[in-house]
């Protein structure tokens, strides 16, 4: 016959363990969000910044030498100067000319017009250099630099399919020059890779010296109750796997209908007890632009453990993004999910997620990151529900040689909001408090792939240290290889 307390410390730890593994999940999300992020973005214009402007050199102002008096009383040589700066796309000797052109009795509305887009292009008023050049445009159709620039100044302002629209008619014109054709299709190239379906996939092997993440402890805090062989550390081997599918589609102007899923599982083929499955699926609104994007996303969630199902959520996240400057990016997520349980009706309730990052990308090759997460979850029982509070602090690095390293290291601390109770039976006169340390590093050669497959060094350390040691204290390290593909 089983040992009775035994089973009680049993019951109570399989209704804990899948709501602190979700936590996990939940931290990870937000680091691996942000280092997504970072992949993608190299600086806030990340494929406009690659990309080249429709811009041209002139001869006549490599030696621009001509005083303010001189340009006032030509205005054939002010016009022609003004064109040549308009081309060639600077900003302050646009300025400059435009405010002595003004000034002329008769004068040229539509290069005026230009170069007050040209001016707002360069300060990232995207919206302004756009009304102008569609003013331009209304007027005189046929002019296609003037489509162009359009088509390249949507693209920055995330006007995706306006701008494929503006390319393709520029294209329809059968004098256009070859090099403008080839920049034409590398914009084109660009928002097709922009609006296509993001894939991602992870797998990499477990062995887990302490799949059940409990003390080692035998006996039971200060009494001479001793734990089954159920209660302590269990040794599991199998998978742990992620599939990330995810794809923007264009409404209007700016505005995106976004679809996501997220897959995380871990499946061990000697201990399917404890296999777990978390599936999250967003679909919502995205609002775009250069330097930020605003997202509201309703999302389902449905989680299984040992081979069961677990828990399912339904709630709201709302993420927003903006680069203050080519190297410091702010971001913030706000979470609320109702959780509901299949099989313990104790633990339904709700959480929140409150979580703010800031980042520095230092040049393409190095960035430094650091953030905080709060995490509320309040359950029916009260003894189940608490507090976390999250610091992060992560480094990316690309070394000489091909190599590109990622640490990230946190520190949790979680309090709950009554005292402890396993089952029925076993009360304790002190709410439970932990303090969570973990460790994270990744190691790879960029130029190692196989059918576009990375293999990946990874090291993890973890340290949990609790008021209730016997039960919830422990540390667990693991040295894997990760294979991972992104299409």
């Amino acid at each position: 016959m089983p040992n009775p307390i035994s089973f009680i410390l049993l019951l109570a730890t399989l209704l804990i363990f899948p709501t602190a593994m979700a936590n996990e999940y939940q931290l990870n999300a937000e680091r691996n969000q942000l280092e997504k992020t970072v992949e993608r973005e190299y600086t806030p214009i990340t494929p406009s910044n690659e990309l080249p402007e429709l811009v041209s050199s002139s001869s006549a102002l490599d030696s621009f030498n001509y005083t303010r008096e001189q340009l006032q009383q030509n205005k054939p040589l002010t016009e022609f100067l003004l064109n040549q700066a308009v081309n060639s796309g600077n900003p302050d000797l646009i300025s400059y000319l435009l405010n002595i052109y003004q000034h002329f009795e008769s004068k040229d509305t539509i290069l005026i017009r230009f170069a007050q887009a040209q001016i707002a292009n360069k300060q990232h008023n995207y919206r302004l250099a756009i009304k102008l050049l569609r003013e331009i445009l209304a007027e005189r159709p046929d002019l296609n630099p003037i489509r162009i620039q359009l088509g390249i100044t949507l693209f920055k302002d995330q006007q995706d399919d306006a701008a494929k629209d503006q390319f393709e008619k520029a294209m329809s014109d059968t004098a256009l020059p070859e090099d403008i054709k080839l920049l034409i299709h590398q914009y084109l190239m660009a928002l097709e890779s922009r609006n296509s379906w993001k894939i991602a996939l992870s797998v990499n092997y477990l062995n887990e010296k302490n799949v059940n993440n409990v003390s080692s402890e035998r006996y039971l805090e200060n009494t001479p109750f001793i734990k089954g062989e159920s209660m302590l550390p269990q040794q599991a081997q199998g998978i742990a796997y992620n599939v990330a599918l995810e794809k923007d589609f264009n409404l209007r102007n700016a505005h995106y209908l976004h679809f996501e899923n997220n897959l995380n599982g871990k499946n061990y083929w000697n201990n399917h007890n404890f296999d777990e499955i978390i599936n999250r699926t967003y679909l919502g609104y995205k609002h775009k632009s250069e330097r930020q994007y605003l997202a509201i996303l309703p999302f389902y969630e449905q989680q299984w453990y040992g081979n069961h199902r677990y828990k399912r959520s339904l709630g709201g996240r709302v993420e927003f993004n903006y680069w203050l400057n080519s190297h410091w990016q702010f971001s913030t997520a706000l979470e609320y999910g109702e959780n509901i349980y299949r099989n313990n009706y104790n633990l339904n309730g709700n959480s929140k997620l409150v979580s703010t990052t800031l980042l520095l990308r230092v040049n393409p090759r190095t960035f430094f990151y650091t953030g905080i997460d709060q995490i509320y979850e309040r359950t029916k029982e009260r003894s189940y529900s608490y507090d976390l509070t999250a610091a992060r602090l992560g480094w990316g690095q690309e070394w000489q040689w091909g190599i590109s390293t990622r640490l990230s290291a946190s520190m949790v601390k979680k309090y709950y909001k009554a005292n402890l109770s396993l089952g029925r039976s076993f009360h304790f006169d002190k709410h439970r408090q932990d303090a969570i340390y973990s460790l994270n590093l990744t190691a790879w050669k960029r130029d190692w792939h196989l059918w576009g497959i990375t293999p990946k060094l990874n090291f993890k350390w973890k340290k949990q240290d609790s008021n209730f040691s016997s039960l919830y204290s422990y540390t667990d390290k693991s040295m894997n290889i990760l294979f991972e593909k992104a299409f």
